[in-house]
């Protein structure tokens, strides 16, 4: 018998993993650059707090642009563990956000030019699962000056 299981419309992201099984399946969505997938870790109603961001990014749907937004902006990104901790439904990750700067970038500001540049930025993730297995918050802590900086802007 399999350990998947399942709901009415299919698998349910995160049921029979431990809490670190679904972070790391949760970041192999996002270096795969499978946005759709990433998103299904996340609740339908999942809330992300982000510094690229003005304002909250309600909603796996919204939640889904955000990781493609990225994938556009950065077609060969990728998110590097260097740290993982769990406590209970609580997941803090110390990361590196990689990538080259060869699409547009959507910014609080506007719209970044590709710039062809590398960027290597230090990243700190703090996020919550609900009973499902899937995130409900994130707050997510990217160095913003130091991607500025490394990308040209400032």
């Amino acid at each position: 018998m399999s350990d998947t299981h399942t709901s009415v419309v299919g698998p349910v992201p995160g049921e029979g993993m431990d809490r670190r099984e679904q972070v790391e399946h949760a970041i192999a969505s996002i270096n795969a650059h499978d946005a759709a997938g990433a998103a299904a870790t996340y609740a339908p109603d999942a809330v992300v707090y982000t510094a690229a961001s003005p304002e909250p990014v309600r909603g796996r749907a919204a939640i889904q642009q955000d990781f493609q937004q990225w994938i556009t902006a950065m077609p060969d990104m990728k998110l590097e563990i260097e740290e993982v901790a769990i406590d209970g439904p609580t997941a803090a990750m110390r990361l590196l956000f990689v990538g080259t700067h060869t699409g547009p970038l959507t910014t609080p500001l506007g719209v970044v030019e590709p710039s062809g540049r590398r960027v290597s930025v230090p990243m700190a993730v703090f996020n919550r699962h609900d009973e499902s297995g899937t995130t409900e918050v994130e707050h997510r802590y990217l160095d913003m000056m130091s991607m500025a900086q490394q990308l040209g802007i400032v």
